[in-house]
């Protein structure tokens, strides 16, 4: 066999292989002769039929079959032979395989872009400080006092008849929102919230309720909120029947002291806080360090340009995709329910895939540049902190993690971050918040309108 490489583009090439027909020949036979063992032809009896017809009947076809079989063997080798790496199945454009003839094919292939990076030390990289935000801090204190809450009877005896704000239904409902059709059992309200109501505009719908329909069914109508309703059923009106299966109050901690110690995490409410706090201002120092070297990849992409082969980038469009839908999958939901369309989250995670893809490949060069490797015991510290923190035996984490390709894919982070880790200790890094947004220019008379 020989063959030869053809640079197309940056990232694509043609190889051209030629076979002698004196390397086919044998095959070509044996084919013929398996194929005489099974041939059924009227006036011959099987495994009789002459040579010469079957190759004058089957011959094409026979060669067809050989030629894809040659150029499935060859092209592996044939490529690495000339060191290239492809990324993807051979494009055959040429490859006619004829008897007592060279077999000749020529293939098109995408290859990795061949990168020389230059420029990437003393890059000037900003990088905010970090801070434990009081709103966040609020936000974790209201999510823990929520799971210290508890849902209680209606206290025997209470002289409320309605429905009040921290009340909590539970439904069973069977109705529509003009054409579509719904039906849920079991179904949680809770009155006075509005954070991911099944239907926008239920638990108003519901705040009036009287306290006797337990056990009762009603039928409700209301407008649903028009701006949390799909676009589809928007201007409709909802028409339920519900039942009232059960009613429940909310009885929330007051934060202080008790509260602090119930959460098993403090001894009192000003520790609590300090100790979320601490988490939330190194969440924010990692976020603000990842944000950091994200500018740095930005300056180095644009310090070095290079094309990138199509198909990855549509390899990693395609796991951005794949992703979504799974993580909405997880919340019972479905990409139709959403109103989006593959073709249009694909066109969404474009930008992104570009960018991550360049970023993967000129890392990966410059951590080639400059010899940076991950050495095993680094891998093996990393595993014992994962099995660490998921509770499991680091043996039986590696072994799943081989055998699910889980163990390349995390030496391949392990090198990144050490790359990263180089660049930035290479960067000339400046504390600095990030810049606060330009306010829109002030019309010079009040009586200026937008134009349209």
């Amino acid at each position: 066999m020989e063959s030869q490489i053809e640079k197309i583009s940056a990232v694509e090439c043609r190889v051209r292989v030629q076979i002698p027909w004196a390397e086919i020949s044998p095959r070509f036979a044996g084919k013929l002769r398996d194929l005489q063992g099974k041939a059924r032809l009227p006036g011959f009896r099987p495994g009789k039929v002459p040579p010469q017809m079957l190759e004058r009947m089957f011959g094409k076809s026979v060669r067809d079959e050989l030629a894809r079989e040659l150029v499935d063997e060859t092209f592996q080798a044939a490529v690495t032979q000339h060191s290239k790496v492809p990324l993807t199945q051979p494009v055959l454009e040429e490859g006619t395989l004829n008897k007592d003839e060279t077999f000749k094919y020529a293939a098109r292939f995408e290859v990795p872009p061949e990168i020389t990076p230059k420029d990437y030390t003393g890059i000037a990289v900003r990088r905010r400080p970090a801070v434990a935000d009081e709103a966040k801090i609020a936000a974790e204190l209201k999510s823990k006092q929520d799971e210290l809450t508890e849902l209680r009877p209606v206290a025997e005896g209470s002289e409320r008849t309605a429905t009040q704000t921290g009340d909590v239904w539970t439904i069973d409902l069977d109705g529509h929102i003009g054409p579509q059709k719904i039906a849920r059992k079991d179904l949680r309200v809770d009155i006075g919230e509005t954070e991911n109501e099944y239907i926008p505009g239920l638990a108003a719908a519901l705040a009036n309720i009287t306290l006797d329909q337990v056990g009762k069914t009603q039928v409700v109508r209301f407008s649903p909120t028009q701006e949390r309703l799909k676009q589809e059923l928007r201007g409709h009106e909802a028409v339920l029947t519900i039942g009232f299966r059960d009613l429940r109050e909310k009885h929330v901690p007051a934060l202080d002291d008790d509260f602090a110690r119930d959460t098993g995490e403090a001894e009192s409410l000003d520790g609590l806080k300090a100790k979320i706090g601490e988490r939330l201002l190194e969440e924010d120092k990692n976020e603000a360090e990842r944000d950091a070297r994200k500018r740095l990849v930005e300056v180095l992409l644009e310090r070095n340009t290079f094309e990138v082969a199509p198909s990855l980038v549509a390899r990693e469009v395609a796991a951005q995709v794949d992703l979504f839908k799974r993580q909405v999958q997880q919340q019972g939901l479905t990409l139709q329910r959403l109103g989006i369309t593959e073709q249009q989250l694909s066109s969404q995670y474009r930008p992104q895939a570009l960018f991550n893809v360049k970023a993967f490949l000129l890392l990966d060069a410059i951590g080639k540049a400059e010899n940076i490797v991950v050495a095993e015991d680094e891998v093996e510290a990393e595993l014992k902190e994962m099995a660490a923190e998921r509770n499991q035996n680091v043996d039986r984490l590696r072994a799943t993690m081989e055998k699910n390709n889980q163990l390349l894919l995390l030496r391949a982070q392990l090198r990144e971050e050490k790359i990263l880790d180089f660049l930035m200790s290479k960067a000339e890094v400046t504390e600095a918040p990030d810049p606060v947004p330009e306010a829109p220019a002030a019309s010079e008379s009040s009586g200026e309108t937008a134009a349209t």
